[in-house]
């Protein structure tokens, strides 16, 4: 599709706005390449996977000819993510990356007009390229503590690519969508690290990641209609993180 929307236009200013600030990050991350675990300089490189739930959606026609087309997506309760990041620390217990992520997640049921919903080998999935700021919570200065964890909190904003791949009523297709959009994504995080050997660290984490609204093509009894949708997913992850 040969779409330019604002959306897509955010999407790409999000996009540029993560390497352009990687890239001005990069001399600082490289300043101390002796520097410890958790000090301004000293960088990492993790490998993350876990589960992603896509929580029911509402699916609307923006068609002039669809008003009062309204809709549900009702994903399976589990979905699958996998991911990467590449990062440092900026000062001290304060680090910024760039994570590269993809999740999908199977679709039960899809319906706009009331038709069967039956959507059997349908799915959803979404690629993510964000740019994430975390807060590193050191327990020993903050409650003299050799507890050998550390916990952490994170957001971000970056750019994301939804498919919709879904039909329902097969043999008999009275909705269809199979499409990619571009997007803007944002995310929460929060989680703890635990320290496995000198350089690597095992991740345990949670995160809520969310686009803004972006449209999709499909049809609707074999007429051409175009559909607006958000995707959000609440996701449990685990991962190694190897300092260099």
């Amino acid at each position: 599709m040969n779409r330019t929307r604002p959306s897509m236009k955010i999407s790409l200013l999000a996009l540029a706005t993560v390497f352009v600030t990687g890239l001005v990050a990069a001399p600082a991350l490289a300043e101390d390449e002796e520097a410890s675990r958790g000090e301004a300089g000293s960088r990492y490189i993790e490998y993350l996977a876990g589960l992603s739930h896509h929580p029911n959606g509402t699916i609307r026609g923006i068609n002039s000819s669809s008003v009062g087309l309204f809709g549900r997506a009702e994903p399976k309760v589990v979905g699958y993510f996998i991911g990467g990041s590449l990062g440092g620390y900026v000062i001290d217990n304060v680090r910024a990356e760039i994570q590269v992520g993809y999740r999908n997640s199977g679709v039960d049921q899809i319906q706009v007009q009331g038709e069967s919903a039956s959507a059997g080998g349908s799915q959803m999935s979404l690629l993510s390229v964000t740019y994430n700021a975390y807060y590193d919570f050191d327990l020993k200065e903050l409650a003299d503590s050799d507890v050998p964890v550390t916990p952490w909190l994170g957001l971000g904003i970056g750019w994301g690519m939804p498919r919709i791949d879904a039909e329902n009523n097969p043999g008999l297709t009275q909705l269809s969508i199979d499409d990619t959009d571009s997007t803007m994504v944002y995310n929460f995080m929060g989680g703890v690290n635990v320290p496995i050997g000198d350089t690597a660290e095992l991740v345990l984490g949670y995160r809520y990641l969310a686009s803004i609204e972006f449209d999709v093509r499909g049809s609707v009894g074999g007429a051409t209609q175009r559909f607006e949708y958000e995707y959000g997913a609440h996701e449990a992850f685990t991962g190694v993180r190897f300092d260099f």
